[in-house]
């Protein structure tokens, strides 16, 4: 090694470095003076005007860094110059993305005054769990070990559901819900600048999660029929995406993709870029062109699948969910999960619930039926539900008449869900329930037709 020769080539960087700052010294006093020309200090950003400035860049650029790195630099500057244009002189500040948040909400949960409400707001198992999930509590699960922590790694979930449904179990990450391992995944591959995408009208979650780890969102809009396309998917794709999410089937518009649409997806996509299935709802799918497996795992590395147990299984408030994907990717995701991030009594049940398969069966049966009669009752109703998968129906009105239903329901003490906050205020989604809940929903219906 000519160490002679390394000195002299870091000055030459110094010297370089030092002509970089004056650049940048002499960029930001041209932001500060545009700032100076804007009407509010809190509506300075400008995405389309940034989004073109890192087209021109990324077209003239010759130089050997790669193109995510000058974008991620270039989103850099621009949070940077956000700051300048708003003068906030607050000493605790976040990144711009936080700032821009709105934070997650769910489904409604109750209705001053009333007491007794049915709650299909949130698309929960109305069934409950297992009984033998029930027997088990009551037997066994006591506080008395609250002062241990977990097991670290839930080794003998992961086993169980390995067992269950003949996969790798050092290839399974447990998550605090499957939503914690949605944010595993932004953890371990995006950084500042990097870009996430996701569909127009998807989990709301996945925008939270783009703007928790500084990532930026490209949208995927649906079709006609609120599908995705594939080729809408590949032609958003840029040298700065590190994360595709999609569940399938959809939330809330109950869509799905094909395992031939997915595999089509995987083939094209570049082989950096982690496409995460979001399987909240596999359990209810009975469509013969789904794939309710984990195939996928092992014959691409790039893919994470998720699945939870706060839907069929019927555990939400126990927080329980977990991952799947190549040996690779788990090893990463492993990194940058939590110590002890799942309680020992989910852990525990989890495992009973997985053993009661008739139940399970017993579940997804009724809320095939249960949803079929409501949907055909929604029809003699003139109220228009659109074709979907899973436990909740997703229906398409005039905005008008979409308020008027759910402001009624309220009033009956049924909880349903305006789909406001993911653009579609003209829909609604309402969970199926048991069949006593759901001909409660139509009677009260009735009163508005």
């Amino acid at each position: 090694m000519d160490n002679n020769k390394i000195e002299l080539l870091r000055d030459n960087i110094n010297s370089i470095d030092d002509k970089i700052l004056d650049l940048l010294k002499k960029r930001a006093e041209v932001v500060k003076e545009i700032g100076a020309h804007k009407k509010s200090r809190n509506k300075v950003v400008d995405i389309e005007r940034e989004e073109k400035v890192l087209n021109r860049l990324l077209k003239s650029s010759k130089i050997e860094y790669s193109k995510d790195s000058i974008v991620r630099i270039w989103r850099e500057i621009f949070q940077a110059s956000t700051k300048l244009q708003q003068n906030n002189k607050s000493t605790i500040n976040t990144k711009r993305s936080i700032d821009s948040i709105k934070v997650y909400k769910g489904g409604k949960s109750s209705v001053k005054g009333k007491d007794n409400i049915i709650k299909l707001s949130s698309n929960e198992n109305s069934h409950g769990p297992s009984p033998k999930v029930i027997e088990y509590i009551n037997k066994h699960v006591t506080l008395s070990q609250s002062h241990r922590y977990p097991n670290i790694d839930g080794v003998k979930l992961r086993e169980k559901l390995a067992s269950v449904n003949n996969l790798n179990f050092k290839r399974i990450v447990l998550g605090c819900g499957s939503d914690e391992t949605l944010l595993f995944a932004a953890l371990a591959f995006c950084q500042d600048g990097d870009e996430i995408i996701h569909a127009e009208h998807g989990f709301e979650m996945y925008s939270i999660i783009s703007k928790i780890v500084g990532a930026t969102s490209k949208i995927i809009k649906e079709d006609e029929n609120f599908k995705i396309n594939i080729k809408s998917i590949l032609n958003a794709v840029t040298p700065s995406t590190k994360i595709i999410y999609l569940a399938n089937p959809n939330n809330p518009t109950g869509t799905y993709l094909t395992r031939r649409e997915i595999v089509e997806l995987l083939k094209s996509l570049p082989k950096n870029i982690i496409l995460v299935l979001d399987g909240a709802y596999a359990e209810y799918v009975i469509k013969d062109d789904y794939d309710p497996g984990f195939s996928l795992a092992d014959e691409f590395d790039n893919v994470v699948i998720t699945r939870t147990f706060s839907k069929a299984y019927g555990l939400a408030g126990l927080r329980i969910g977990w991952c799947y994907s190549s040996e690779k990717v788990a090893l990463i995701l492993n990194k940058v999960k939590g110590p002890f991030n799942t309680q020992s009594i989910s852990q525990e049940i989890a495992i009973i619930a997985l053993d009661d398969k008739d139940y399970l069966k017993k579940v997804i049966d009724n809320n095939h039926n249960i949803k079929n009669w409501f949907e055909e009752e929604l029809k003699k109703l003139y109220i228009n539900t659109r074709s979907s998968e899973g436990n909740f129906s997703f229906i398409e009105t005039s905005e008008e008449k979409a308020i008027k239903i759910s402001k009624h329901l309220t009033n009956e003490g049924i909880l349903v869900r305006q789909l406001d906050s993911y653009g579609l205020p003209n829909c609604l989604r309402i969970t199926i329930g048991t069949k006593q809940e759901m001909e409660t929903t139509i009677k009260a219906l009735k009163k508005i037709s």
